[in-house]
């Protein structure tokens, strides 16, 4: 894992979850929200990667590859707001952050 950036892995997140749990930072309730929180971001991107590559394929046939990148750049941007602003409204509530 590395220490100096976000965990890359639900397995990194669960030793880094783990060991905030144990200086007393989150709780057991707030570590099981964020991995919870984690499994649904997976999934979601998981589930719009499918639902995009159909709509990129075609746009890579008709448009060419650099408008089709440039169509998928502004929709991960797009996704990666709405996962950013989610995780926002869970980590404003942590015990670390509400005092």
């Amino acid at each position: 894992m590395q220490a100096d950036g976000a965990p890359r892995t639900r397995e990194e997140l669960v030793e880094r979850l783990g060991d905030l749990r144990q200086q007393g930072i989150v709780d057991t309730a707030e570590e099981e929200r964020l991995l919870r929180h984690y499994d649904e971001m997976l999934r979601d991107v998981n589930e719009e990667k499918a639902r995009l590559e159909p709509e990129y394929n075609r746009r890579v046939r008709e448009d060419g590859l650099d408008p089709a990148n440039a169509w998928l750049r502004e929709a991960a941007q797009d996704l990666g707001r709405r996962h950013g602003e989610a995780t926002r409204v869970i980590t404003d509530q942590l015990r670390v952050v509400t005092g």
